[in-house]
């Protein structure tokens, strides 16, 4: 099950032109999606207009404490070409990156109003960072345990996470277990690397990268073996039952833009 949070921000829904997707169904949702087996799965788009790496790093927090989520992925917000963001910014002389290689929704390709290319990048990796340390990892793990899910289904998905981005330093949508290279794909103007370099290379990373990988196999199932034979009841915010009150409760409703949102849909109710 996958859903976009862009990010928990109602203003930065709206600006996504993603009215549909509501911060006060968000729990309800993913708890009805992970009552029945199912791995619940987001994508968070960084950068939008009032994004800082403070507001982005304390909503990745709240997402880890009160959205019972198991995987998470990071885009940085792309104009991409022929899009209406892109001709917007066009129009406003907005500085884009004209190698459209780097259009992948993985790479930093324009300015920002509030944050440096550098600042963008860095919040960027401390978004994976943060979301996938080890104690959330656990937690993650452990929710699937206490809500009946394949807990080595889970846990296999999230090394899968890990591994793409840690091991072969790509988004997990361009990950996998095993990297092909081929000799002359390349791009042009870049030159084709010669046999004798080229293989002896490729065998050397894929056998690094196979030792890293079952490092992080290792290590990972450490923590598994660790839920799986607690036997111990376990519940957090995330997994407590969703209640009327919640607007008043959850600390993702106390920024400023959630508020004025609660405020607009109690209007229109």
């Amino acid at each position: 099950m996958f859903i976009g949070l862009e990010n928990i921000s109602p203003d930065n829904l709206a600006a996504a032109k993603k009215k549909q997707n509501k911060i006060t169904e968000y729990r309800k949702m993913l708890l009805a999606w992970k009552s029945v087996g199912c791995i619940t799965y987001c994508g968070y788009i960084l950068g939008f207009p009032n994004d800082t790496p403070e507001r982005i790093l304390r909503d990745i927090a709240l997402i880890k404490k009160e959205l019972p989520l198991d995987l998470l992925e990071f885009f940085f917000l792309t104009p991409l070409p022929g899009s209406e963001d892109h001709q917007r910014l066009t129009e406003q002389g907005v500085w884009m990156d004209p190698d459209l290689n780097k259009y992948d929704l993985n790479h930093c390709v324009t300015g920002h109003a509030l944050m440096s290319q550098a600042e963008w990048e860095r919040v960027y990796a401390m978004a994976w960072d943060a979301y996938y340390c080890d104690e959330h990892v656990e937690r993650v793990l452990r929710r699937a345990a206490a809500t009946g899910m394949n807990v080595r289904d889970t846990l296999v998905m999230v090394s899968y996470f890990i591994g793409s981005l840690w091991i072969e330093k790509v988004h997990p949508l361009e990950g996998g277990f095993v990297r092909r290279k081929f000799r002359r794909d390349r791009r042009p103007g870049f030159p084709i690397e010669p046999a004798l370099t080229f293989y002896p290379r490729y065998l050397a990373e894929f056998l690094m990268e196979q030792v890293r990988w079952t490092w992080l196999t290792l290590r990972l199932g450490r923590l598994y073996w660790k839920v799986v034979r607690d036997r111990r009841p376990y519940v957090d915010e995330a997994l407590a039952p969703v209640t009327d009150d919640e607007v008043e409760t959850r600390e993702m409703f106390e920024t400023v833009e959630a508020k004025a949102y609660l405020a607009r849909e109690k209007h229109l109710a």
